[in-house]
């Protein structure tokens, strides 16, 4: 299977734990999610479950769903949603 380089900045360490920001090399194909897997993963961080609901997705400065398909060069933000009022 082809890999794809993408890079990645995480502005969601508070709940996320020490995630590398940077490239990374994933298989083609592959989400937003499966990417917040992988650095999770790298970390021991949480589950990518347990933090999927309260972060934000951006892909090439457009907002993404974590389904996204994610395509050689890539950019991707990972943001912790803002709550309150």
């Amino acid at each position: 299977m082809c890999k794809l380089q993408v890079n990645a900045k995480f502005a969601c360490s508070g709940i996320m734990g020490p995630v590398r920001s940077g490239a990374y090399e994933i298989p083609e194909g592959s989400t937003i999610s499966d990417l917040l897997g992988i650095s999770l993963a790298e970390c021991l961080g949480p589950s990518r479950k347990s933090v999927e609901e309260t972060l934000i997705f951006m892909r090439n400065g457009k907002q993404a769903q974590p389904d996204t398909k994610l395509a050689e060069g890539d950019k991707v933000h990972i943001l912790l949603k803002i709550f309150g009022g």
